[in-house]
């Protein structure tokens, strides 16, 4: 291969690169908003899915205690607090929200989202997997810790990352009550 046949496979890949990456940006500009829509949709749905009947959303609260770092929003309730919380499951983060009324017990759970394995760690957002930590007022542990949630099969990394967002959102929810926060 001579100098200038070189430079001409070195012209031509660079002229790619950039029709590339320019089609990647072009993409990427008409995707971003519906893509940023359809997120928005799913947290208000999981927002409202975890409310117990009659209560209503209120506002976002501008500062909450959270010495987990899990929890990355809160709004309150007419009866209690929602909490936005993102904990790593086995697959990556998995965003959810967690329902807890001024009585500390949790309301619902529900699923954002999350990158876990079909068949297994996704069975998380099946309800009868969720219903589990409706009406806990305490921490909790998968079985194999010791504790009362039936870990999904083949899925306990996740099952353990959804039961620590929970707890999470519980200690939240107590020291937002004035409570030592479990």
């Amino acid at each position: 291969m001579n100098k200038q046949s070189g430079l001409r496979a070195v012209v031509t890949l660079l002229l790619i690169t950039v029709v590339m990456a320019g089609l990647l940006a072009a993409v990427n500009s008409i995707t971003e908003k519906p893509i940023a829509q359809y997120q928005a949709e799913k947290t208000q749905q999981a927002l409202a899915g975890v409310l117990a009947d009659g209560v209503t959303l209120g506002q976002a609260l501008d500062a909450f205690p959270d010495e987990t770092g899990l929890i990355t929003g809160v709004y309150a309730t007419s009866d209690g607090y929602v909490m936005l919380v993102t904990t790593a499951g086995y697959g990556g983060d998995i965003d959810m929200a967690v329902g807890v009324s001024s009585t500390g017990s949790v309301t619902g759970v529900e699923l954002i989202s999350h990158s876990e394995t079909s068949n297994l760690g996704a069975n998380a957002e099946r309800p009868e997997f969720r219903e589990q930590f409706v009406g806990l007022t305490e921490p909790a542990a998968v079985t194999k810790d010791g504790g009362t949630i039936e870990a999904l099969t083949g899925a306990t990394v996740t099952s353990r990352a959804i039961t620590r967002g929970v707890n999470a959102a519980l200690a939240c929810a107590a020291a937002l009550e004035g409570g030592s926060g479990a």
